[in-house]
């Protein structure tokens, strides 16, 4: 999964292939739903989307500076029933059964889970050496993979933010959490965490964490220190007190999570659109289904508008017996 930043750089590459030789002022809203519509059908709504959000940007910023007295983007329209391009369509939410089944597997599925072989290895004539693959559970343990969806669970933070965790960011008797950097990937620096107050994908704010969590977060700091004492980190290289640390004490690729993650997602037989994203849409079902407002779940997932988290995060469609059980009582007079 490309970044956030990686995404927008594709984008751009997009803009300069159809707007590159226009004037500002030539570019208009019937030329911009054009280009929309091209880049929907040969990428999918999500490239649509990312296209507008970046086009958009790029225009309101040439009205600031009083380029143009118009964004021609704003009233644009996006194209309707554009087809998703292979797993495009976003992360699917997770339901309270498949979250538990999750949490469960992570640490006593039995299932073998092999590892995803590379498309060298896919296209040999001589099949692969056999080798007896570990369980999912052994996998996620040796890939330190369980306390990771855990913590995923409990919060709804991406995974670049509990990537970035440090131990000086949860307090275990007050059991919060206050995310306040990611890791990401950067050219030419590799890994880096990156703490910045203006970062709208690492809003600040304190995560009150539930029970589970709070155990989990427990036993891992004592695991880690018996880890440091055993294995101590190497003093000539700088490292951070992560929660997450690599194993020789470095900070970790969310990329590489991704592939873990999608790794026993096979195994166990889930549809190849639950994301760690996903657990992020589940956190806000779950709060949704509580009866919290919005406004508070879009406090817990970071978001600065409540209407985004209620149009993009909390799950549609689903059946609501709380319903029909409000109308059983409207109906037959009752709690009157």
């Amino acid at each position: 999964m490309l970044s956030t930043l990686e995404c927008y750089d594709v984008a751009a590459e997009l803009f300069t292939t159809a707007f590159g030789q226009r004037r500002l002022l030539e570019v208009t809203t019937s030329s911009v739903e054009a280009f929309l519509k091209q880049v929907g059908g040969a990428k999918g709504p999500s490239s649509m989307r990312t296209g507008r959000n970046v086009l958009s940007g790029m225009f309101r910023y040439a009205v600031r500076k009083d380029a143009l007295t118009v964004n021609p983007v704003r009233e644009s329209e996006m194209a309707k029933n554009v087809e998703a391009k292979g797993r495009t369509g976003g992360a699917r939410d997770i339901t309270i059964d498949e979250l538990r089944f999750i949490l469960a597997a992570v640490r006593t599925s039995q299932v073998p889970c092999p590892r995803k072989l590379s498309r060298a290895e896919r296209s040999r004539k001589n099949p692969v050496k056999a080798y007896t693959p570990p369980t999912v559970a052994e996998h996620c343990d040796s890939a330190d993979l369980a306390d990771v969806v855990t913590l995923l669970a409990a919060t709804g933070l991406r995974r670049s933010q509990i990537l970035g965790v440090l131990w000086t960011d949860i307090d275990l008797e007050a059991r919060t959490l206050r995310s306040t950097g990611k890791v990401v990937r950067v050219k030419g620096e590799g890994l880096v965490r990156i703490d910045r107050d203006d970062d709208p994908k690492n809003r600040r704010g304190t995560i009150a964490l539930p029970d589970f969590a709070v155990e989990m977060l427990k036993r891992r700091k004592a695991v880690l220190a018996a880890r440091k004492l055993a294995a101590p980190p190497d003093p000539d290289t700088p490292t951070l007190d992560l929660v997450f640390p690599s194993a020789v004490w470095t900070l970790r690729d969310p990329q590489n999570v991704g592939h873990e993650w999608q790794r026993v997602r096979e195994a166990l037989g889930m549809a190849d659109d639950i994301t760690a994203h996903s657990f992020r849409h589940a956190v806000a079902t779950i709060l949704d289904d509580a009866g919290l407002s919005a406004r508070i779940t879009a406090d817990v997932l970071g978001h600065a508008d409540p209407a985004m988290t209620q149009r993009r995060y909390m799950a549609r469609g689903r059946t609501h017996h709380a319903a029909a059980e409000a109308l059983e009582r409207a109906v037959n007079g009752q709690g009157n």
